[in-house]
């Protein structure tokens, strides 16, 4: 390019050389692209109004082009502070910085790092940084973490000075480490890491993938609140849990979802069903570890001709087996027939009723018999004995 003038000269002749050198001379320079700037380090700073640290981001090297303000970084590593202390660290595979730091583009893996004995980590594979506004944009499905807990959605909208992130577009929560768990889904979602605060309007929908092949068990709810500090979720009621496979439901008040237990708690009364197996109780656990649903404190189980009443009962929803313990007493409208005992075994059967059996222990019966005729040689009207059901 160099060579551009003397050659317009030479084709053209002396007449046109000055104005076609002119000429010349624009055309090369339209054409000489700009050379960035090479920097071997980038070090950028901000102070909050009171003259502590607000940020500051580092790369070992950038490239900034001057007539576009414009700053390319690889490997940048950065800390966001909060009263002039560290909040965040933040790091990304490379990021474009524009505006001389308006807005900082963090592309190909961004990781967000709380700093502290409980860190949450938040990661996206773009985030839009405006630093001015104490704002940045997450999508691509950003995913946070803290501890068991893993929340992710389509986007999700960080407003530091808040320390709040604002999830939107099918926020999902989930047991980190065992996924394959519980998920609830919600329509969005607010979180404050550092109190830990949860909060998602609804509809909520819980579910738990049962074996290969098997629907999975739902929960839905209208709202729900929780603390990733606690690891715990509370989904408000009306509460609705359905296990299709089993052909169970039960219906009840606030219930909670206990991350590092793998349960689900209510302590509020509940009515439900276990195929023809009606049941109520004041409280129950789905406790997913044992693949057991137990109720308590007082349970009360009906079917066709028979009332079950216990302090404590327990569904096995893999092996269909039911137990109940504590002041058991089994009811039949049959000869008006009462049965007392500490425990009785059941299993619901491919009727779908339930057969409750003592093995192994005492139990104490009360039976009316028919009224006796004058024939017949007298017998109390009412037994008891220890007999296996």
């Amino acid at each position: 390019m160099n060579h551009w003038p003397a050659l317009c000269g030479w084709l053209l002749g002396p007449a046109l050389l000055l104005p076609l050198l002119a000429g010349c001379e624009q055309r090369a320079a339209k054409e000489e692209p700009a050379v960035p700037f090479v920097f071997r380090s980038l070090n950028l700073r901000q102070q909050d109004p009171q003259g502590r640290p607000a940020w500051q981001l580092t790369s070992p090297e950038a490239r900034y082009d001057l007539s576009r303000k414009v700053a390319q970084a690889r490997d940048l590593r950065g800390t966001i502070f909060s009263g002039g202390k560290p909040l965040y660290r933040l790091s990304a595979t490379s990021g474009t910085v524009l505006n001389d730091g308006a807005l900082i583009q963090l592309e190909g893996m961004a990781t967000l790092e709380r700093v502290g004995p409980q860190p949450v980590v938040v990661r996206a594979r773009r985030v839009r940084w405006y630093p001015r506004q104490e704002r940045m944009e997450l999508d691509q499905r950003p995913v946070a973490t803290d501890r068991d807990l893993q929340i992710s959605a389509d986007r999700a909208l960080f407003l530091i000075n808040q320390d709040k992130l604002e999830l939107r577009g099918s926020p999902a929560f989930t047991r980190r480490v065992k996924p394959e768990s519980i998920v609830l889904t919600a329509s969005s979602a607010d979180w404050y890491p550092t109190s830990g605060s949860l909060q998602a309007p609804g509809p909520i929908r819980a579910e738990r993938r049962m074996a290969k092949g098997k629907p999975p068990q739902l929960l839905t709810a209208p709202r729900l609140t929780g603390n990733s500090l606690q690891q715990r979720l509370v989904l408000q009621g009306p509460v609705r849990f359905t296990d299709p496979g089993a052909k169970a439901q039960f219906v009840g008040g606030e219930t909670a979802v206990e991350l590092q237990r793998e349960a689900v708690v209510s302590i509020q009364p509940f009515t439900g069903s276990i195929d023809k197996l009606q049941l109520a109780g004041n409280g129950f656990e789905l406790l997913n570890g044992q693949t057991l649903a137990v109720i308590t404190p007082g349970c009360e189980l009906r079917q066709p001709g028979e009332t079950l009443t216990a302090s404590r009962c327990q569904w096995n929803w893999t092996t269909q087996a039911i137990e109940a313990r504590g002041g058991v007493v089994l009811q039949r409208q049959a000869n008006e027939q009462i049965t007392r005992a500490r425990r009785l075994d059941g299993r619901i059967g491919a009727d779908g009723l339930a057969v409750f059996t003592s093995p192994g222990s005492r139990v104490n019966t009360r039976v009316r018999l028919p009224q006796q005729t004058k024939a017949s040689s007298p017998k109390p009207q009412g037994s008891r004995a220890p007999i296996g059901l």
